[in-house]
């Protein structure tokens, strides 16, 4: 793989070239995963581009406010409305347009929305770009207190879950989401930030206690959160029936993750011609769930030494879904062992070897530096410099 192109700073080229690159390597055709035909299609979700008409509501378009929606209109069209989001929450979105009439749109059909933020807000959001996540968590916490805005407190809400769930502190990310979040929403539009565990941390266990409360008891999100703390504890057989329970849930959503969370224990011994159907479940997920799923469908592809396969679903979380930093950062962090492994396979004098090395490095240097809170970092931080690479290629910068 040419140096040159992994020299380019931004993550998204590194990961990029490999999606599409190592796809051609493979004997048996492409290995992108399904909906992802082309680069430029990975190109596209990564930018979110929507090939769709877009179409402005023309009782408000005179009117220029601060915040809009974005909904489906059917045929691939979609339509946005101007006034003041008055609520958004498991009934719906809920507009004051400018002539002081309300439009109701349910759930499924709102796409984006831009709500009007406070400074520490942003503040929050830059310093969490940065990966200054501590000092993120504190600027929103303040912002969720001077909020007047029902709605606005509870999405605040989900970004501190997820600040949390970064910090691997999921007693307090769980308590969060179960008592401020789905105790006001039970069908809460932001359970996206759901603190679920996805691999076996010590600090799960800290929310024991609490998880044998919410088994039985409660909406279906918070017994599936019970269940995910419980499933690697001496409760994992009450853990099981949950979650063989929730599979059949009303609720899609939930019965995917509850599968999902299941697959925590199978991948291991799971067949290659059941790996599909896995993939096919994913993809039906809202995005910003499906970090954890395709963390798993990395593992269980690298267990059946499908290395190429294993290393797309493992990029796909830190390129697409960062805001789930915890599995991002552990996704980058398998995928840069599967670097170090291949540099291994091959001799070390060859031009593969260095091409390996070097991406290696690119993802430990992404790793350190758009997840810094995360213990996968501090390991990088301090095997990279003992593990230096012997042909004279350099660290990573700030390694």
């Amino acid at each position: 793989m040419p140096q040159q192109v992994f020299a380019r700073e931004t993550f998204f080229w590194c990961a990029l070239f490999i999606l599409s690159f190592n796809a051609a390597a493979v004997a048996d055709g492409p290995i992108l995963p399904s909906g992802w035909k082309s680069p430029s299609q990975v190109r596209a979700q990564v930018w979110h581009v929507l090939p769709v008409g877009m179409e402005t509501d023309s009782s408000t378009a005179e009117n220029t406010v601060e915040e809009f929606v974005e909904i489906r209109a059917g045929a691939g069209r979609v339509q946005r409305w101007r006034g003041e989001i008055v609520n958004f929450s498991g009934t719906g979105l809920i507009l004051r347009l400018t002539d002081g009439t309300e439009k109701h749109f349910p759930v499924e059909k709102v796409i984006s929305y831009s709500p009007n933020t406070s400074a520490l807000c942003q503040q929050a959001m830059e310093r969490l770009s940065e990966g200054a996540v501590r000092e993120a968590l504190d600027l929103l916490v303040r912002a969720r207190t001077v909020e007047p805005r029902e709605w606005r407190r509870r999405e605040i809400t989900a970004h501190i879950v997820r600040c949390y769930h970064a910090l691997g502190d999921y007693a307090r990310a769980a308590e969060e989401f179960v008592d401020r979040l789905i105790a006001l929403d039970p069908q809460s539009p932001f359970v996206w930030c759901i603190p679920l565990a996805w691999f076996p941390e010590e600090t799960v266990s800290l929310a024991g206690p609490q998880a044998r409360n919410w088994l039985n008891s409660g909406p279906a999100w918070v017994q599936l959160l019970g269940a995910s703390y419980l499933l690697d504890s001496p409760a994992s057989a009450q853990a099981v029936t949950v979650l063989e329970r929730l599979r059949s849930a009303s609720d899609k959503t939930v019965a995917v993750l509850a599968s999902a969370q299941l697959g925590r224990r199978e991948w291991q011994a799971v067949q290659p011609e059941q790996l599909p159907q896995w993939e096919n479940a994913i993809e039906g997920l809202p995005d910003r769930l499906k970090a954890g799923p395709c963390y798993l469908l990395g593992l269980a592809w690298k267990q059946q030494k499908a290395i190429d396969r294993s290393m797309v679903w493992f990029l796909k979380p830190p390129l697409l879904w960062p805001d789930n930093r915890r599995v991002a950062a552990r996704c980058l962090w398998e995928a840069a062992e599967l670097a170090g492994k291949l540099a291994a396979t091959v001799p070390p004098d060859s031009g593969d070897a260095a091409d390996y090395q070097y991406e290696y490095q690119t993802l430990v240097k992404e790793l350190v530096r758009r997840f810094p809170e995360t213990p996968w970092a501090a390991r990088a931080r301090a095997e990279i410099r003992p593990n230096a690479p012997k042909d004279g290629s350099r660290l990573p910068d700030g390694l």
